[in-house]
This record gives structure tokens, C-alpha cells and sequence, in this order.
């Protein structure tokens, strides 16, 4: 008896030093380390890379700090380095499955900011699937797809992303914006989530191509939707379907058409402008001065582009007010057209459905400064 119960107590005892061993030992970080992370949190890099490379010289094994190296490595602008250090640090076969992800992370943002964006998709695809609720990761993988123009790819990674409102189709109007000219067929599909969704830029689009069709009616009749929808963005869109209700010599629809929309946009110079050409052409000069003295002093004029056909038309009906606009023009002029993001603030040289800096989609209007 006396001899089972001191086998038990053997077991016992065994199975608690087993448990006792597999405790993970606390990880002790060397004091350069600890330096080296706080001149990181101080922000002197230059001080942080010196430690931590005299430290990785001496301990090989120092994960964190080959990590922390390289990502400071790329801040500074030495991307080669930086891959060098994460691409030897990842094929380590010692490290823990959250340390191989961290390094990973590492060595994606090194080939994003190279501009190496095959290299980066397959590291960047698993780390996703493992994460499919981490949204930066999603944001990350759209830009990949987006750069690498696969489109159905960054589609489906956009409807993780894009969850409120009409901030999808809108996407999907971005890509056929991108597709249109190159993959018509394909730009179609995208352009039908934009439809649905009655977005003014997804109306445009698709009027563009059914007029390149021949379909010029059903296309006409979807430029005029865009304007209709998204009056403030008539600098877009009017010059097209104008293009071709002159070729098909449609002056009798054009002019109500347009009459209707000055009535229903008073303050858009636009609009009102095209309304202006009409009648002009047609010899209504003293209609045209009329008009013009009753809406310009309510219009917010902020561009020379308007100035200019401001001047144009009063060119043969008032040179007085011509040259006054001429004038403004020309003060004008001596600023730059961009386009603004109403969303993050940021201004670009072309005009996008989609913000480059933000992702915001719909969000670029034109602004001058």
C-alpha cells in the first residue's frame, strides 16, 4: 500500500515539473534595446539605428530589434536595406507565429513604399485570410489589386471597405471610369452597380459608351440624367452632350432643355453659359443681355475659365462688360486649377471619381487657388 501510494505521489510530482517547465520564461530585453526603443518614442532616428544595429551585431537573435531596425531603416528612405533585413528576418525558421506575421507586415510595407506591388501581393493575400476583419489589411490589399489592375479582386476586398451608403457603386463607377476605352465590356458591368445606384458620374459613363455604340438617344437621355442628378458637376458633363445634340442639329430640343435647367440652377454659370451660346447663336442678342445682367451679379464666379466665357458673352452685345470680365480673367489667371477633396482637403492636378489620398469617392470638385 505503502508502495503504491509513493508511486502515485511520484507521478504527482512529475506531472507538476512537467507543467512547471513548459511555463514560458519571461523574455528579458537587453538594456540597448530598451534604449533604443526609447530614442525611437523620442524621435531620434538616427540615434535609434546606431543602437539597435550595434545591438543586432552582438545578439543575432533579438527579433524585435532587426524588426524595429528595418522599419526605421524604410522611414528614412533606405527601402533596399529595409527589405534586406526583413526578407533574411522572415525566413527564420525560430519565429513564433505572431512574430513571422509582425515581420511580414514589416516586409509588405517595405515593397508598398518600393512600389513593388507583385512582390508584396502574395505576403499581403495570406496575411488578410487569416485577418478578414482587419480593415487597414483589407485597404492595404485593395491598393495592391487596384495597382495591379485586377479589378474583380479589388471589387470584392471593396465591399469589406466600402459599407455605408451608395460608397460602393460609387466605387464601381470609379473603376469604370479606369476601364472605359481599355475594356469596355468590362467597364459595362461596373457601370451597372453605378446605374442602380443612380449615381451622376455611372449615367455619364454609360451615355458615353452608348453614344460610341450609336445608341445616341438612350444616350443623350442619360447625359441629361447625370446633369439632372448632379447639377453642381454640369462642367463635366454638358460639353459632351452638347457635342452631340449639335451634330444631330438638335438647337429646338437643346434650347428648352437647357432653359429648364438655368431655371432650375440659377446660380450655376455653367449651365447658364450653354443656355447663352444657344441664343446667341441664334441672334437673340438683346434676350442674351437681358439675362446676363439679371444672373451675373448672383453667380459666385471663382474660376477664369468663367470669366472668359463671361466675357465671350458679352462679346458683340456689351464691350464695356466685356473687357471689365477680360480683365478679372486675366487677374484670375495668375492662379492654378486643381481639384479639391471635400473630405480629407487634399488637392490634385486632374480630376478622379475617387480620392487618392483618402478613398473617398465623389468627393473631388474643382477649386482654384
Amino acid at each position: 500500500m505503502v508502495y503504491l501510494v509513493g508511486i502515485l505521489i511520484f507521478f504527482i510530482l512529475l506531472i507538476l515539473g512537467l507543467s512547471l517547465f513548459r511555463i514560458p520564461k519571461k523574455k528579458i530585453y537587453p538594456a540597448k534595446y530598451i534604449k533604443g526603443l526609447e530614442t525611437m518614442v523620442d524621435g531620434k532616428t538616427d540615434e535609434a539605428i546606431d543602437i539597435l544595429k550595434n545591438l543586432v551585431e552582438k545578439d543575432t537573435s533579438n527579433t524585435g530589434a532587426y524588426l524595429r531596425l528595418g522599419n526605421l531603416l524604410r522611414e528614412k528612405g533606405l527601402i533596399s536595406s529595409a527589405i534586406k533585413i526583413h526578407k533574411n528576418l522572415s525566413v527564420n525558421p525560430e519565429l513564433s507565429a505572431s512574430e513571422k506575421e509582425e515581420v511580414n507586415k514589416a516586409l509588405v510595407k517595405d515593397y508598398l513604399e518600393s512600389k513593388e506591388w507583385r512582390k508584396a501581393l502574395p505576403i499581403y493575400e495570406p496575411l488578410y485570410k487569416k485577418n478578414p476583419k482587419d480593415k487597414e489589411l483589407a485597404i492595404g490589399l485593395l491598393l495592391l489589386y487596384e495597382k495591379q489592375e485586377k479589378w474583380d479582386n479589388a471589387y470584392n476586398i471593396a465591399k469589406k471597405i466600402y459599407t455605408k451608403g451608395k460608397s460602393l457603386a460609387n466605387y464601381a463607377t470609379h473603376i469604370a471610369s479606369l476601364l472605359i476605352g481599355r475594356d469596355n465590356q468590362k467597364a459595362r458591368k461596373f457601370i451597372n452597380f453605378g446605374l442602380k445606384a443612380n449615381i451622376s458620374y455611372a449615367h455619364f459613363l454609360y451615355g458615353k459608351l452608348l453614344i460610341e455604340d450609336g445608341k445616341e438617344n438612350n444616350g443623350i437621355e442619360h447625359l441629361e440624367k447625370s446633369i439632372s442628378i448632379d447639377p453642381e458637376r454640369a462642367y463635366l458633363y454638358l460639353p459632351l452632350l452638347e457635342e452631340y445634340m449639335f451634330k444631330r442639329g438638335e438647337f429646338s430640343i437643346l434650347e428648352p432643355y437647357l432653359k429648364n435647367l438655368v431655371s432650375e440652377n440659377p446660380e450655376n454659370w455653367e449651365i447658364l453659359n450653354s443656355y447663352i451660346s444657344i441664343l446667341k447663336k441664334k441672334g437673340d442678342r438683346d434676350r442674351v443681355e437681358k439675362i446676363l445682367d439679371e444672373a451675373i451679379p448672383n453667380l459666385n464666379i471663382d474660376s477664369p475659365e468663367a470669366l472668359g466665357s463671361i466675357a465671350s458673352a458679352y462679346s458683340g452685345v456689351d464691350t464695356d462688360k466685356m473687357s471689365e470680365y477680360v480683365l478679372k480673367m486675366q487677374r484670375l489667371l495668375t492662379k492654378t486649377k486643381r481639384f479639391k477633396c471635400s473630405e480629407c482637403g487634399n488637392e490634385f492636378k486632374e480630376f478622379s471619381w475617387k480620392c487618392s489620398s483618402c478613398g473617398s469617392l465623389g468627393t473631388i470638385h474643382r477649386v482654384w487657388n
